[in-house]
């Protein structure tokens, strides 16, 4: 006589097969979405590294001679300990900061008197996209110096700092070396 064992009944249990098919879809949708992503950012990284702007901010802030501090900005912009250069044009509401910091990080920040509006872009290297931030700056006639009132951060989901990096790069063009 043969003693044959019945497969247990294992009711409403998943099987393994429905676990596996499980796992394949996910993994197809983690490289469906994943991968462009990382893409994406490899490519913001290989266009940052092309970037001149950064150089030629920090060339023209050392041929300035640059003002230590970024005199009434020092305080809103944390600027006090480095080398900037302030540029506004005749009868132009707005003012460009650019500054070295003493860990040879770049800041450039627009002031827009006018509006009160401001943009502060900061490149911890040249081969890094900026990090932005952007508020309202109001100006403290006791203590000689702007002060943020309203500030914000750009994810880069505004394209505040976009912006700002374009009208940057437009303004570097138009000014002299």
């Amino acid at each position: 006589m043969s003693l044959r064992r019945r497969a247990p009944d294992l009711g409403d249990a998943v099987s393994f097969e429905s676990i596996l098919t499980v796992f394949t879809v996910l993994l197809v949708l983690r490289m469906v979405f994943l991968v462009p992503m990382v893409n994406l950012d490899k490519a913001k990284t290989e266009s940052a590294r092309r970037d001149w702007i950064w150089d030629r901010s920090i060339r023209r802030v050392a041929r300035s001679g640059g003002v230590s501090g970024a005199g009434p900005y020092a305080v809103a912009m944390g600027l006090a300990t480095a080398r900037a250069l302030l540029t506004s044009k005749p009868g132009d509401s707005v003012v460009w900061i650019e500054a070295v910091l003493s860990d040879s990080s770049v800041v450039v920040v627009r002031h827009d008197r006018g509006a009160g509006s401001y943009v502060r872009l900061h490149a911890q290297s040249r081969s890094e996209h900026p990090s932005c931030q952007y508020g309202r700056l109001d100006w403290s006639a006791p203590e000689g110096q702007w002060f943020t009132v309203a500030d914000s951060v750009d994810y880069g989901d505004k394209g505040v700092g976009e912006g700002a990096l374009r009208e940057y790069r437009r303004w570097l063009e138009e000014s002299p070396p």
